[in-house]
């Protein structure tokens, strides 16, 4: 289950040999500025690294707003290395190293505002990211920015339009759709991915962010079908012949299937249609749920997506009752979580291809597995959680038909 946001600070910091105000300083260290506020998301610096040291694990902000000058810069960041029509996983990266090179600033980890900081050089977890506005005096050490922060509170953090526009892909789906035969009266519509490249997990100058999500280059190299709808409760009792949802609907996608049954459902449809029939993995899932693009996946973006019902966890809406993405895919974010393939585990912090990580272990209902797309204002499309099979909150799940045919015979 995610973490609470850091109210108070709950992440530790580590202590740094660092001059005190009002000392002489080094010649590398330039004079103290006026006391500024500056907003924007406030994190564990070891969250932003792929490999962060013991000594990395200090509060850093990726400042978004706060004054006329932050502003000024963000504006002139996107200006040049946001493109019109989007971020591709190399302009991603770029403009995530622009933000780091000239928006982040390191806590001083002897700032007012920690009076009862300690090192936690052992077992620490980088608590998620919190929308802040932090005081201070500002002044450059050692090319990095920093702050002797007074005070830190809450903030609502105002992120660019440009940032917040709908995802528009680069490519579209060239092959038709593949219609998988689910029962003598029931198909599925199961979209053609493109293959393609992207920045998966979330920006670290982001918020919502959290460690889970790190953001790290994934190219994925075949095409694959993904089905437009979850699977409803319909589809699979007409396989599987029971219905295990609590919350009933023939439209309503099918609750907290057990997984091996997710295996035999797929099996089943795989002997059916002659295709490999399987769950996404994760990285497939987010892929297509943010249609091949780069860009920050703030969950404003998929307010008109997201089939959440009115009853917070207890039921989305009926399938296809809010809009698809521009892939054609309907139903990726509510407030159930989707099972993938790949077990509960952090986003690596390498580039990737064609990742795949299977469950491990002889009890598979017990093992986490990676669930994805709920979305709420402080969670992104490139948050996920790990899960079991029953979860805090209902399950679903949609299948892929891999694009090559298979030897296998369909079922009679």
């Amino acid at each position: 289950m995610k973490s609470a946001s850091l109210t108070g600070l709950t992440i530790g910091v580590v202590f740094l040999a660092f001059s005190q105000p009002g000392q002489a300083q080094q010649s590398s260290v330039a004079s103290i500025n006026r006391e500024l506020t500056l907003q924007g998301s406030l994190l564990c610096n070891g969250a932003c690294l792929p490999d962060p040291k013991p000594e990395d694990h200090l509060m850093v902000l990726y400042a978004i707003d706060g004054t006329p000058e932050i502003r000024t810069a963000v504006a002139k960041l996107l200006d040049d290395f946001y493109p019109d029509q989007g971020l591709n996983a190399d302009s991603a990266a770029r403009l995530m190293a622009e933000f780091t090179a000239r928006l982040k600033y390191y806590l001083s980890p002897q700032s007012p505002a920690f009076p009862n900081a300690q090192s936690t050089l052992e077992s620490h977890y980088c608590q998620p990211a919190a929308s802040s506005a932090v005081t201070g005096q500002v002044f450059v050490k050692d090319g990095k920015k920093w702050i002797i922060a007074s005070k830190i509170e809450p903030a609502r953090l105002n992120y660019p339009k440009k940032m917040l526009a709908p995802d528009q892909p680069f490519l579209m789906p060239e092959q038709e759709p593949f219609v998988l035969r689910v029962s003598d009266q029931l198909t599925l519509k199961c979209v053609a991915i493109p293959p393609g490249k992207f920045l998966m997990g979330t920006p670290c100058y982001m918020w919502p962010y959290h460690v889970e999500e790190y953001p790290h280059s994934v190219t994925l190299t075949k095409r694959f079908y993904l089905a437009e709808i979850p699977v409803t409760q319909e589809m699979f009792e007409s396989v599987m012949g029971h219905n295990p949802s609590t919350v009933r609907d023939p439209q309503l996608p099918v609750q907290d299937s057990r997984f091996a049954e997710i295996e035999q459902f797929c099996a089943i449809l795989s002997r059916k249609n002659g295709r490999i029939v399987r769950l996404p993995t994760d990285a497939e899932w987010e892929y297509a749920a943010r249609v091949g693009t780069s860009n920050p996946g703030f969950s404003e973006k998929f307010k008109d997506q997201n089939s959440s019902g009115p009853e917070g966890f207890k039921a989305p809406l009926k399938v296809k009752s809010k809009r698809p993405n521009a892939w054609g895919l309907y139903d990726m974010a509510s407030c159930w979580w989707e099972i993938t393939a790949d077990r509960g585990m952090y986003n690596v912090r390498h580039a990737e291809v064609d990742p795949q990580y299977p469950p491990e272990g002889f009890d598979l209902a017990k093992v986490q597995r990676s669930g994805r797309g709920i979305v709420k204002d402080n969670w992104s499309i490139g948050t996920h959680e790990f899960i079991t099979e029953k979860g805090y909150a209902g399950q679903k799940f949609r299948v892929v038909v891999e694009a090559e045919t298979t030897a296998t015979n369909p079922a009679k």
